[in-house]
């Protein structure tokens, strides 16, 4: 089954801990600190493979966590990182935040997006040994980490998309063209999900894609219009797909089809209004009168300034010249971005591999809340480094002051206006503003 929208839950593997540990010399009088530190957890990837074409598996799974690392172990053992989760999901997929900004493009096969990365593990007290601490009591936790929501949307990949009004004859055109086998019947909305072919010329391949019928309003959401529009964001050229049943009883009406149909598409989007396309009167086996047949195609072509292909789906007349003017067009396009590609400093990179590009600004973010009479610090690092503290450890918690002062944390709050004497939060440790 098919299936195009997808949200799902994800959560990244937590840090192992550090360990506790000491080895004892002969005599038990000497004893040095050997606890190792905790693995790294597992990070989720998404990730678009090539054999994939629905995002339907998702409709049966929407949870995914990562493992956790494994904690450290003594005679400074390193716990064991845990493996990160792939996310399996077609090319064509945009992976958005739960707000609906987009994260990732994996356009083409292998390209990936790392949406939630792996706690990193604690350190064990082995780490923490320097001139001034000899015999470190203290470990950290592993990183903790937090679940969230994303958003995954499949856009398909095609080269050529046919458009149209229900019932144009659209997947009779794909089934003629290609080796696809769509739905067909003679009536509106047989086709409900997009449909792809392979079309071949020359030695050739390229893809078409049989979009499902759109209707006015369609930019809107009309009959789920603007779900199918998406679907053509990615083709190169567009295949405009007109009933020439209509001509049989009213001239302008196919006209008037044409021009609703090339307007939802400038509303939906003016990138995709702006691609090449071609135009094609289909069912021709049924329209008598060639003088009026051709009067309309002249008017097509003086409106539109474009190929316009008279054909039947059914007979198979003039299939042959529609997929040329696809193939010339696409060629003259593949021609002139290569030429592009060509002109490029540097290899171009074929697979993309996406971060999260706030993040390294967010962990920077230093703000300060006032709630009552006490100052919330909010700050990734410091709100990190607080969740890995054992804070019923005195030990751990004179390392953490001396971190703190290290960092200029007090300096940084009276420069923002936090008087002496000041309750002060960050994470779960809550101390007083001293000089």
């Amino acid at each position: 089954m098919f299936l195009d929208e997808a949200k799902i839950n994800i959560k990244a593997g937590e840090g192992g801990n550090g360990m506790v540990a000491f080895f004892k010399l002969k005599g038990g009088r000497k004893k040095i600190p050997t606890g190792g530190s905790g693995g790294k957890g597992g990070s989720v990837i998404i990730r678009a493979y090539k054999n994939l074409s629905t995002l339907y598996s998702f409709k049966k799974k929407i949870h995914f966590k990562a493992e956790s690392g494994k904690s450290g172990g003594p005679n400074n053992r390193k716990g064991e990182d845990a493996k990160d989760l792939i996310i399996r999901v077609p090319v064509g997929t945009v992976v958005k935040s739960s707000k609906g900004e987009i994260i990732a493009d994996l356009k083409e096969a292998g390209d990936e997006v790392v949406v939630a990365e792996g706690g990193i593990g604690g350190r064990g007290n082995a780490a923490f040994v320097s001139s001034g601490r000899r015999f470190p009591a203290f470990a950290e936790s592993g990183e903790k980490t937090e679940d969230f929501w994303i958003e995954l949307e499949l856009r398909l990949v095609a080269d050529v998309s046919l458009v149209g009004f229900p019932n144009a004859g659209k997947s009779t055109i794909i089934s003629r063209i290609s080796a696809a086998r769509p739905k067909i019947a003679d009536y509106p909305f047989t086709t409900l999900t997009p449909n792809l072919g392979v079309v071949t010329v020359d030695d050739e391949d390229f893809i078409v894609a049989d979009v499902p019928g759109l209707v006015e309003g369609a930019h809107s959401g009309k009959g789920l219009g603007d779900k199918f529009l998406r679907h053509i964001t990615r083709s190169t050229i567009l295949v405009v797909v007109l009933d020439g049943q209509r001509i049989i009883d009213e001239s302008e009406d196919i006209i008037k089809t044409f021009d609703i149909l090339r307007e939802e598409i400038r509303l939906y989007n003016m990138d995709l209004y702006k691609k090449d396309y071609i135009i094609v009167i289909n069912k021709i086996d049924l329209i008598h009168d060639k003088d009026k047949l051709n009067k309309i195609k002249k008017e097509l072509e003086r409106r539109s300034g474009k190929s316009v292909v008279p054909v039947s789906a059914v007979t198979g007349e003039g299939l042959d010249e529609m997929v040329r003017c696809m193939h010339e067009k696409l060629s003259e396009y593949r021609k002139e971005a290569s030429s592009i590609e060509e002109t490029d400093s540097g290899e171009p990179e074929k697979v993309k591999i996406y971060r999260l590009s706030d993040k390294e600004r967010e962990w920077e973010k230093f703000e300060v809340e006032k709630m009552n009479d006490e100052y919330i610090v909010k700050n990734k690092k410091l709100e990190r480094l607080v969740a890995m503290t054992d804070l019923e450890n005195e030990e751990a918690l004179d390392y953490l002051m001396g971190r703190l002062n290290k960092m200029g944390v007090a300096d940084r709050l009276k420069k923002m206006g936090v008087e002496e004497g000041s309750t002060v939060i960050i994470g779960g440790f809550a101390f007083v503003l001293k000089e």
